[in-house]
């Protein structure tokens, strides 16, 4: 039986007394505005529980004490400019926090700034940039925001176009949801329909994360733009595209979105899952998807296969997870045999809960079978 422990990466570091970018924060400062008391920023960090904090909350409050710092002795833009130029990713990213704190009452100039500060370099930036950005959709409402930023999205440079779509997602992840455009996600085709050809992998990304988002509340307007869209000239961005979008509809099985991509009636296949399901489980162990699917049929067929595991939860809740575990072609006449293995793992700060676990695989929407394991620790 193959183990093997997770490998974990050191995550995204918080700043702590041991490991932190204070003291380049100040040497950029000092280099622009020598006049000011820099040398004092950690002892006020310090005692506003800089250190206690998390991520965000800590660059949150690194760009209020440094707009505090700078006050009305600091042209704002010269602060801002100052904090783009550190070397260090970080104090990039608190120029994008520092925007809404100097023009508080300037919703024209925030977004000016935020559309310079989305084309920093580094991922620290444009992540600020999009959750503030995000942030003012909430605040202002998108019937504001949105017409202010659509000419975004012709930018030459993707960072740009991108922080529009990443900002405007209904879901965005670790941000507050806009509740208004998951009850109404029309406004985003404007900005999402000219992005489908759209020749950057950064902003094709950004744009189905986006559609898949649209597609947990609002499923019938996603197939009816993906109908629209899904023309016989489409180019291949916007299949890659399309395919992204749907992919929480192909996990759930959805007739609709499979015949879309193209994945067509499983009467046809003939499906062997080998016997080799452990009866009972051990964390970290590997386990077995071995499957033959033959194609019956004559015409080529679209196959996406997905391995449902339902588990326990807290209480007498379940959770569910789905590992899709091979799509493609299968020419008539074919046998494609399938080699894959899960990894039992616990999930991050989720631990797996003992009791019985069911498996399930899934063909083209329709659930084939189901086995039962046990798992203790």
């Amino acid at each position: 039986m193959e183990t093997r422990k997770p490998k974990k990466s050191a995550g995204v570091p918080r700043e702590t007394p041991s490991r932190n970018n204070i003291a380049a924060l100040q040497n950029i400062l000092a280099q622009h505005f020598p006049q000011q008391p820099w040398q004092d920023l950690q002892a006020a960090l310090e005692n506003r529980g800089f250190f206690q904090a998390g991520l965000l909350e800590q660059m949150r409050m690194a760009a209020q004490v440094v707009a505090e710092f700078a006050g009305a002795k600091i042209d704002a833009a010269a602060l801002i400019m100052a904090l783009s130029k550190s070397p260090v990713e970080k104090i990039r990213a608190l120029a994008g926090f520092v925007v809404p704190l100097v023009y508080a009452a300037d919703l024209p100039k925030q977004l000016e700034w935020l559309r310079f500060t989305a084309t920093l370099e580094g991922t620290w930036p444009r992540e600020a940039t999009a959750t503030i950005l995000h942030n003012l959709v909430i605040q202002h409402g998108v019937a504001t925001i949105l017409p202010r930023v659509r000419e975004w999205i012709k930018d030459a440079n993707p960072a740009v176009r991108r922080v529009v779509t990443e900002a405007l997602r209904p879901r965005g992840v670790m941000l507050a949801h806009l509740n208004e455009l998951k009850e109404d996600p029309a406004p985003l085709k404007k900005i999402l329909e000219p992005l489908l050809d759209d020749p950057s992998e950064y902003v094709q990304k950004s744009v189905a994360n986006n559609l898949n988002d649209i597609s947990k509340d609002n499923s019938e307007i996603i197939l009816e733009w993906t109908k629209e869209w899904n023309t016989p000239n489409a180019t291949k961005q916007r299949h890659w595209i399309l395919a992204r979008a749907l992919r929480t509809l192909i996990d759930e099985g959805h007739p609709a979105a499979l015949k879309l991509l193209g994945y067509g009636s499983n009467s046809n296949l003939k499906i062997t899952w080998q016997a080799n399901t452990r009866r009972r489980l051990k964390i970290n162990q590997f386990l077995p998807c071995n499957l033959e699917i033959a194609n019956l049929a004559k015409p080529e067929t679209g196959v996406v296969v997905l391995l449902l595991m339902d588990e326990p939860g807290k209480g007498n809740a379940r959770r569910k997870s789905t590992y899709q575990i091979w799509k493609g072609q299968i020419k008539a006449g074919e046998t494609k045999s399938i080699r894959k293995k899960i990894h039992f793992v616990d999930k991050n700060s989720l631990p797996r809960v003992e009791g019985a676990y069911r498996l399930g695989i899934m063909i083209n929407g329709k659930k084939l079978e189901e086995r039962e394991m046990i798992f203790k620790r």
